[in-house]
C-alpha cells in the first residue's frame, strides 16, 4: 500500500481540510520533502510516522509556515496558505504544539490562557481592564478546570512541571477554535502515567478537530489515530488505516532498517 490513499479514505467526495500538493524542501542543498501530497478531510486523526530524518518535523513547519517551500502548495479549507506568515495561517486556521513547548514563560498560567483569549478576539477593546471582565474571567476558569491547571494558576509557567507545561501548551492551541491541530510528539519525555494523562486530555478536547499528530509512542497512534500516514526520506511511504499500517511490509522494512 504506497501513496495511493486506502479505498476507505476515499469514499466520500468532500474537499480535503488540508491539502498539501507536491512540496519539495530543500535544506542546506539537501532534499528533505520530495514531490510530498497529502490529503485531511475534516474530522481525521492523522499520525504522521517515520524513521528519524523521514521529514515529519519539516512537513510541520512547511505547513506552519515556518520552513519555506521550493516547490508545491499547501491549501487550507480551498485557501492557499503558503504564501502567508506563520501568524497569517495560524488565523486562517491552523493551531499547533511543539517540540519543546512555547508558551510564555514568566507569565502565570491563567495569564497565558487570557492572553491567548484576547488575542483570539481581535474585536475586543483592549483598553478594558481585563481583571473586570467578567465573560474573560470565566473563560480562563473554563479552560484552568478543563486542562485540569486550576491548582498551578497563579504560577509562573516556567515553574510548572513538564506533563503541565504540556497541558497548557495544548490549551493555548485549542482556544482560537482552529479546526486543524498540529501536534508534535505530545507524549515525548513523559513517563506512562503522564503520558495516559496527556492523551485523555486529547481525547476529551479534541472531539470535533482535524488532528495531525507525530508520535512515536505505537500506543499514543494506535489510541488517537483514524488514520497513519508513514515518510520515508521525504516521502509517502504508506498511507492507510491503523491496522493496515501495522502489517505493512514496506513499513516494518523501514523500521527494522532493511528498506533501500
Amino acid at each position: 500500500m504506497n501513496a495511493p490513499l486506502n479505498a476507505a479514505f476515499n469514499a466520500t467526495a468532500r474537499p480535503p481540510l488540508l491539502d498539501v500538493r507536491g512540496v519539495h524542501c530543500v535544506l542546506g542543498g539537501q532534499p528533505i520533502l520530495t514531490d510530498l501530497n497529502l490529503q485531511i478531510k475534516a474530522g481525521e486523526r492523522v499520525a504522521l510516522i517515520g524513521p528519524n530524518g523521514a521529514g515529519k518535523s519539516t512537513l510541520f513547519q512547511v505547513i506552519s509556515g515556518l520552513r519555506p517551500l521550493r516547490a508545491g502548495s499547501v491549501w487550507l479549507a480551498g485557501r492557499r496558505i503558503d504564501r502567508l506568515n506563520p501568524a497569517q495561517i495560524a488565523r486562517a486556521g491552523i493551531g499547533r504544539s511543539f517540540q519543546s513547548p512555547q508558551v510564555f514563560s514568566r507569565l502565570s498560567v491563567a495569564d497565558n490562557l487570557r492572553a491567548c483569549l484576547l488575542a483570539a478576539q481581535p474585536a475586543r477593546r483592549w483598553w478594558l481592564p481585563y481583571q473586570r471582565d467578567a465573560e474573560l474571567r470565566q473563560q480562563v476558569a473554563h479552560w484552568l478546570q478543563a486542562l485540569q491547571l486550576r491548582d498551578c494558576a497563579d504560577m509562573p509557567a516556567q515553574n510548572i512541571d513538564y506533563a503541565r507545561l504540556r497541558a497548557l501548551e495544548l490549551g493555548l492551541g485549542l482556544i482560537n477554535r482552529a479546526p486543524l491541530l498540529l501536534l508534535d510528539e505530545p507524549t515525548a519525555g513523559m513517563n506512562r502515567a503522564q503520558a495516559a494523562h496527556m492523551l485523555d486530555l486529547i481525547e476529551q478536547l479534541c472531539g470535533d478537530r482535524t488532528l495531525l499528530l507525530i508520535e512515536h509512542d505505537p500506543d499514543a497512534v494506535f489510541r488517537l489515530a483514524t488514520r497513519v500516514v508513514v515518510l520515508h526520506q521525504g516521502r509517502v511511504l504508506a498511507d492507510g488505516a491503523p491496522e493496515a499500517i501495522r502489517h505493512d511490509a514496506q513499513v516494518q522494512a523501514v523500521y527494522l532498517g532493511t528498506a533501500p
